[in-house]
């Protein structure tokens, strides 16, 4: 399929999908007119990558997995083992956020039991 088709198919627009080929996520081949041809394959991977970004993962992150699976490199148990590094990476971002609401919060009870107005030069 050419590029188009694969906007149309994956979602993706054509910019994202040149990106994803110049940073080499995905790879098509290319015509003797030089044109891109995408198998689907390349559909699949674009799947996993808005999977996988959706879950948290970076581009660079989503680049090793797929560089891993297409080398062979990767079975189920590394996958669960990846899947859990990003568990724990979100549990300790949940963990900051509440630190800092709870210190927003603590904030606003402050300034709201602040007798006077405060006033903010522009």
């Amino acid at each position: 399929m050419r590029i188009g088709e694969l906007e149309t198919r994956s979602g993706a627009s054509r910019h994202t999908l040149r990106y994803y080929e110049q940073i080499g996520l995905i790879s098509p081949m290319r015509r003797t007119n030089n044109y891109r041809v995408y198998t689907a394959q390349t559909l699949q991977d674009l799947n996993f990558i808005q999977r996988a970004q959706s879950m948290g993962f970076s581009l660079g992150e989503i680049g090793q997995i797929l560089n891993a699976q297409r080398n062979k490199m990767i079975d189920c148990a590394d996958g669960a083992k990846l899947i859990e590094k990003k568990m724990a990476e979100i549990k300790q971002k949940i963990a900051d956020l509440k630190s800092i609401y709870r210190y927003l919060d603590e904030e606003r009870a402050n300034l709201a039991g602040c007798p006077t107005r405060l006033r903010f030069a522009p």
